[in-house]
């Protein structure tokens, strides 16, 4: 019988080799008395190596994981009660890889019930194992996902649900697993995220993303899901189901939204204020823009704007500028801010400001680019008027003084042997008062048109003021630029027709030539003391002023060292100028003017010494004694005199004190001094030192800012300050130039002023009008708006011991009212 069994035990034993599962005969003393080829291939040992080993010595039992499967003892245990064991065991092959297999160890039997012999039976279950953990692992991220994971079969009964979608819907597994997926719709099946078309698309067997649907929770309320929705198949690979994953996008959906209607209010406002709007997607090349874009432009809406196209439409001489700008934006850079020129599809020219931002993704590199497009021609137009006017006599459209001074620079800087000269009428004041003002004004622009006719293609006629004109002549010699005056004064000989009348004119020629060391203001003064000397001579004659023969070196370093004594002296005192405001006829300042009362030359004028402080450095300490005493003296007016409480006091400020390092201390020192509020000091610089220093230190600028003092730009209009300029200077007053105030009453007399105070009112800063002298021109200032003026209306400049009197004269009102914020007066160093 035993036999039988035996050869039972080769038979199963073949056919189990067949199919990969290990037998493994063993004698009661668990020596190996079969060993398939099974056993071979799954444990590494070979038959003759196996045979008659005890399973132990073969060490193919590996370690139990902990807390898993059975021991061997386990397995004694059972044979030896009569019993088969079964289970899962951990193997280990004689390389040393232990690996999970299925075991059945089951004892033979002869007649009796004492077992003889054991044979275990084995399959490696590895892979199987595998599946089982990928199982649990795939399980255990659809219930710990945050999304609803929802399966349901063909006829929308609702099959499988993670515990994700309890959380996000309120129903548990039991609640909803049986129920119809209608349980979560609000709609139809065509507005659920599983309509016709979602399953037809399905049913094809591809998966559907983004599809959104809002869908009802337990508690009645709704949320807002995007749903990816696949097929799923059974084991014969026909459809039976689906799968969909339910991602709660109602905070989303909200965000979105509330972006929406933000960009609806934006793009109105951008209309309203003519801002258009573009964006460029750097991946794609793809662009948006708003409907204004479109109309700046003068595009059709459906117009595609790349940046190739919007090249296409600009200026051509802005075309670099603009391809260096989107260059230093590929490259990385985070902004651009900069203005250009766009010629439209009907050929009209306009300017407009662009201000671009890139969006960068994580690695830095920028995604998309948002462009601010506004419109700025009207304010390029007001700005090039002004710019036109601010170097330009109104009445005659030649050059003025400070654009002729800039043209005598540069011809000095060319070392290009300059002429200058004044050419003025002779008893022009008599000839005004004869025929009137307007043909006066008449004659001049006749003038300007004969001193045109008479130069050389070249030179260059300005008017600089009254009835003066210049010439700035270039390469002339003595005997040629005798000759060039000859010919304007006899260009002057013939009549002028005016209304029907025949004028004759007389006039004056100062000549200067250059010498090596010479600046434009020593060539202007030159040419005008030698126009005088002519005059003095009788009129209608020439006369030149030569500095080799006259001195005139000499006389400007005696100049020179008087003046580095002068302070120490008590050579130098103040006088100060009312600033008022021209509603109430009340002062809310003074203007403080630098005076040099020289002991042999009497009174000398600052036209004269400043140029010579600054050249010598001698401005810096001229100027710190001019800032603390100007303080001291209106804080003693501010304290001591009834209604002066508020009034205000300024410095005007030269170019080299601005550079220097240590000027903020010296504003902070004369404050401290003083005892002034820091808010009625205001440190007053002209526009055209401005322009002839460009790069201001922002400490300085910062520091006088948080000091509490103000910036006023004088003689405004004579330069030409930007807005972004005069916003990053800080500034908060400007102080319209007389010659401005001279053209009141003029045919487009006021157009400066009120581009002024336009531009002013842009950047709310005030403004005083100066050099007011008649009646009519307060009348037209107030008219305009301009609401702080000063001038010989009101009073010349005094000495302080005669502002209090001054100040008692005035009519019964408040004279420290003021509008809050507005500055007044300046030192004049």
């Amino acid at each position: 019988m035993a036999e039988e069994h035996h050869d039972d035990l080769i038979m199963q034993s073949l056919l189990l080799d067949e199919i990969g599962q290990s037998v493994i005969g063993m004698d009661e003393q668990w020596r190996i008395t079969y060993w398939n080829r099974a056993s071979e291939r799954l444990y590494g040992f070979g038959r003759a190596e196996a045979l008659g080993a005890r399973i132990t010595d073969l060490a193919i039992v590996g370690a139990e994981p902990q807390g898993q499967g059975a021991t061997a003892q386990e397995i004694a245990n059972t044979l030896a009660s009569g019993r088969d064991w079964a289970g899962e065991l951990w193997m280990r092959h004689r390389d040393g890889l232990d690996f999970p297999v299925h075991a059945t160890v089951s004892p033979i039997r002869g007649r009796h019930t004492v077992p003889v012999a054991v044979v275990a039976i084995s399959k490696d279950i590895t892979d199987r194992k595998h599946r089982e953990a990928i199982l649990r692992r795939l399980s255990a991220m659809v219930e710990s996902s945050g999304d609803a994971i929802i399966g349901a079969d063909l006829a929308g009964t609702i099959t499988s649900w993670n515990a994700g979608a309890t959380r996000m819907l309120g129903w548990s597994s039991r609640d909803a697993v049986g129920q119809s997926y209608r349980l979560l719709t609000t709609l139809d099946t065509s507005g659920s995220g599983f309509g016709d078309e979602v399953a037809a698309r399905i049913g094809s067997g591809t998966f559907v993303t983004g599809v959104e649907a809002r869908w009802r929770c337990k508690d009645g309320s709704l949320i807002d899901v995007e749903l990816t929705v696949s097929p799923v198949y059974g084991p014969d690979g026909a459809q039976v189901g689906v799968s969909a994953i339910a991602r709660d996008v109602t905070e989303i959906q909200r965000l979105k939204a509330m972006a929406a209607a933000e960009r609806e209010r934006l793009l109105a406002a951008q209309e309203m204020a003519h801002v258009g709007s573009v964006e460029y997607t750097a991946a794609t090349g793809d662009t948006w823009h708003s409907e204004e874009f479109s109309r700046i432009t003068g595009r059709a809406d459906n117009t595609a704007n790349s940046r190739e196209s919007m090249l296409e439409l600009t200026h051509p001489q802005d075309q670099d500028l603009v391809r260096r700008i989107w260059k230093s934006l590929d490259n990385g850079a985070d902004s651009a801010d900069f203005e250009y020129r766009i010629i439209r599809p009907d050929g009209e020219q306009r300017w407009l400001h662009s201000r671009i931002r890139s969006v960068k993704g994580p690695d830095g590199k920028p995604l998309r680019f948002l462009d601010t497009v506004l419109d700025i021609t009207e304010r390029k137009n007001a700005e090039q008027i002004l710019e036109w006017r601010a170097r330009h006599d109104a009445l005659t459209g030649l050059p003025n003084r400070y654009m002729i001074t800039e043209v005598l620079q540069g011809c000095l800087a060319r070392a290009s042997r300059p002429v200058v000269m004044f050419v003025d009428v002779d008893r022009f004041k008599l000839i005004n008062d004869g025929i009137g003002h307007g043909a006066g004004d008449a004659i001049l622009i006749l003038l300007g048109q004969r001193l045109k006719a008479a130069v050389r293609a070249g030179d260059t006629v300005a008017r600089f003021g009254g009835d003066e004109f210049v010439v700035v002549a270039e390469h002339l010699q003595m005997r040629g630029a005798k000759a060039l005056a000859e010919r304007i004064r006899e260009s002057t000989r013939r009549p002028f027709e005016v209304d029907g009348r025949q004028i004759y004119l007389n006039v004056s020629v100062g000549i200067a030539l250059a010498a090596p060391d010479d600046t434009a203001e020593l060539m202007l003064q030159g040419a005008d003391s030698a126009m005088y000397r002519a005059k003095s001579a009788g009129g209608d004659s020439s006369a030149v002023y030569d500095v080799r023969m006259t001195g005139r070196a000499a006389g400007r370093l005696d100049l020179e060292s008087d003046l580095r004594l002068a302070l120490g002296r008590g050579e130098l005192s103040l006088n100060y100028q009312p600033i008022m405001d021209v509603a109430t006829g009340s002062p809310i300042g003074f203007e403080a003017l630098l005076r040099w009362h020289h002991p042999e030359h009497g009174l000398v004028m600052p036209d004269t010494f400043i140029p010579i402080a600054e050249e010598t450095g001698l401005i810096l300490p001229i100027g710190a004694w001019v800032l603390h005493e100007a303080v001291r003296q209106v804080q003693e007016w501010r304290r001591d005199l009834l209604g002066a409480e508020n009034f205000s006091a300024g410095v005007n400020i030269s170019g080299r004190q601005l550079v220097a390092k240590d000027f903020p201390d010296v504003v902070e020192a004369a404050i401290l001094a003083s005892g002034i509020d820091p808010a009625a000091v205001h440190l007053e610089v002209t526009e055209t030192v401005l322009m002839d220093q460009p790069d201001l230190p922002k400490a300085t600028l910062h520091r006088l800012a948080r000091l509490g003092v103000g910036l006023s730009i004088d003689d405004f209009g004579t330069g030409y300050s930007s807005l972004s300029y005069l916003k990053w200077l800080s500034a908060r007053t400007l102080k319209i130039d007389r010659t401005f105030v001279d053209e009141l009453g003029r045919p487009h007399g006021a157009t400066i002023i009120e581009l002024v105070l336009g531009m002013a009112g842009s950047l709310n800063l005030d403004v005083i009008a100066e050099g007011v002298e008649t009646s009519h021109q307060l009348s037209e200032l107030r008219r305009l708006g301009v609401r702080h003026a000063q001038g010989f209306l009101w009073s010349k400049p005094m000495p302080p011991e005669r502002v209090p009197a001054w100040l008692a004269a005035l009519p019964r009102t408040n004279p420290g009212s003021r509008i809050p914020d507005t500055r007044g007066s300046r030192s004049a160093v």
